[in-house]
């Protein structure tokens, strides 16, 4: 009524499959690499030429934020200070008293020029220069060049002033523009350079973030690959396992109790009985024994009716007859 226990889990088709797996792994990756490189000998040189065309550019700024700031300093600056020097010099009281001389110089002249020409037309005229109408006309000019003298002081000293204030006005507006033109420039410049680096660069890394995305969806393929046959192993381990723990039942039961596996195909059993339905499961329970150990009764469950509500809990024995998981269904199968 023995039998001889079950062949040992088969590792062959296991190892087979990992082989399999990496050579198609190698072989994917290959072909993966090779697209990377071919998409990086493409595109290298149009960003290549990308990159040197913003080199130019950042040297062409750096150029241009160097003129700005040689001209702020060399041509800029000069200027400023000499204008600053002059718009200073309108606001000394020195200046303003020397365009005030100046111009009670020049009212003195004019004055004496048509006093002159007073004096010519007196005597034309046979006016008496030692007479009292002369004196008075000379007392009368006298008195307005004095005027004249007075007014021309007062309006020079004003007009000064207002003009040394004008052109500090004018000179805090020159150059105004320039550092911020030259620190844009200079900004411009480092943002061009900083481009070019990341199209130097761009090749590089276009080709690494394909070879890295070709080998995670490998790698995944193969890990789902080894975790199926993993499973089939773990399945034919169980198998195993508990055929040599009964090594000598007769020959239908591969292990009893709660956790075990035992074939359950109704073509190996006689005088089923029905004796109640498991509550939780909501499976049939029956009694049997098997057509090679009539003398013994079990209580159980029947393959072909697991198999429609709980698939994953049955499989097929290599001699063709189906086995059932109880430790599954969380049922006991047990001898009565």
């Amino acid at each position: 009524m023995g039998k001889s226990s079950a062949p040992p889990p088969d590792y062959a088709p296991l190892a087979s499959a990992s082989k399999e797996s990496a050579q198609i792994m190698a072989g994917l990756g290959k072909e993966q690499l090779g697209f990377a490189r071919q998409q990086y000998a493409e595109m290298s040189p149009l960003l290549r030429q990308i990159a040197e065309q913003q080199r130019a550019a950042q040297d062409e700024q750096m150029r241009q934020a160097r003129d700005y700031y040689r001209y702020q300093t060399e041509t800029f600056r000069p200027v400023e200070r000499g204008l600053v020097a002059e718009a200073q010099k309108f606001n000394t009281e020195e200046y303003r008293n020397q365009l005030a001389q100046q111009a009670a110089a020049d009212a003195g002249k004019a004055f004496g020029l048509t006093q002159a020409a007073t004096q010519r037309a007196s005597a034309a005229m046979g006016i008496n220069p030692n007479s009292g109408r002369f004196a008075g006309m000379q007392q009368q000019g006298q008195n307005t060049l004095a005027a004249q003298r007075a007014a021309a002081m007062t309006g020079t000293r004003q007009q000064a002033q207002q003009m040394g204030w004008a052109r500090k006005l004018d000179v805090t507006g020159l150059g105004r523009g320039l550092p911020g033109a030259s620190t844009a420039a200079y900004a411009g410049a480092t943002g061009a350079g900083t481009a070019a680096g990341n199209a130097y660069m761009a090749p590089g890394n276009q080709f690494m973030a394909g070879f890295g995305q070709g080998a995670q969806t490998i790698g995944a393929g193969r890990g789902m690959l080894q975790q199926g046959l993993g499973n089939i192993l773990g399945t034919q381990g169980q198998i195993y396992a508990a055929d040599l723990a009964q090594p000598d039942m007769f020959g239908s039961i591969i292990g009893a109790g709660l956790g075990a596996w035992a074939k359950s195909d109704v073509r190996l059993k006689d005088n089923i009985e029905k004796v109640g339905v498991d509550s939780r499961t909501g499976l049939n329970l029956y009694q049997f024994n098997y057509k090679d150990d009539p003398d013994t009764r079990w209580q159980g469950v029947m393959a072909d009716e697991v198999e429609k509500d709980y698939p994953d809990a049955v499989i097929a024995h290599k001699d063709g007859y189906k086995m059932v998981n109880y430790g599954a269904l969380g049922i006991s199968m047990i001898k009565v």
